[in-house]
């Protein structure tokens, strides 16, 4: 973190900055402490202090799956190997439990080629006894409703060529709904936006 004292009417110049800034303004001095923090310090911010890594988002359309992960390496070889293509990614999501949230459980049906994620235990537990999923895991933890500038994560699926598909954009679930013969399932939690 970068500080520096500066006149007031040159405060003006920093809120045009590329970066995220905060300017606290002394009038007594008639100067300004301007704070330059990082994207990280930022996010860290917006997510009530604690750290976030982003969730990767991939594509096979051969199996017609999109599949999620916070593990690059895990995407990396999806992409190589598995014939996913990358999606960017559909938010930033906790690595381990931080205060008000829960886990995003991850999900796979080999039959059908089919990730699927839910923070329902009770909806996980289903999905494996009459559905043939396997568990496979906490993917990463989200918060179950809006909190420290939190966003939708939708849950939209497509009965047709079953697949999970979730996103923060409002535009592109709807799309899915509207175009591509998704059935919307609600919110699947909430995220910080990518």
């Amino acid at each position: 973190t970068q500080v520096s004292h500066i006149p007031r009417a040159l405060a003006y110049v920093y809120r045009s900055a590329r970066r995220p800034i905060d300017i606290h303004l002394d009038s007594t001095t008639e100067s300004a402490n301007v704070v330059l923090t990082s994207p990280t310090q930022a996010r860290a911010a917006q997510t009530c202090g604690s750290p976030t890594v982003a969730l990767l988002r991939g594509y096979s359309s051969k199996a017609k799956d999109h599949f999620y992960t916070t593990d690059a390496v895990e995407m990396e070889t999806a992409l190589v190997k598995s014939g996913y293509a990358s999606e960017g990614d559909a938010g930033f999501v906790f690595p381990t439990q931080a205060p008000d949230t829960i886990p995003l459980y991850r999900l796979y049906n080999r039959d059908i080629h089919d990730h699927f994620y839910t923070t329902s235990a009770s909806e996980r537990d289903t999905a494996i006894s009459r559905f043939q999923y396997s568990y496979e895991g906490v993917t990463a933890y989200v918060y179950a409703s809006a909190l420290c500038g939190s966003v939708p994560l939708y849950r939209v699926q497509n009965p047709t060529v079953q697949d999970h598909f979730y996103t923060t954009d409002a535009a592109e679930k709807n799309t899915a709904i509207g175009r591509l013969g998704y059935v919307d399932e609600g919110i699947a939690a909430y995220v910080i936006q990518a």
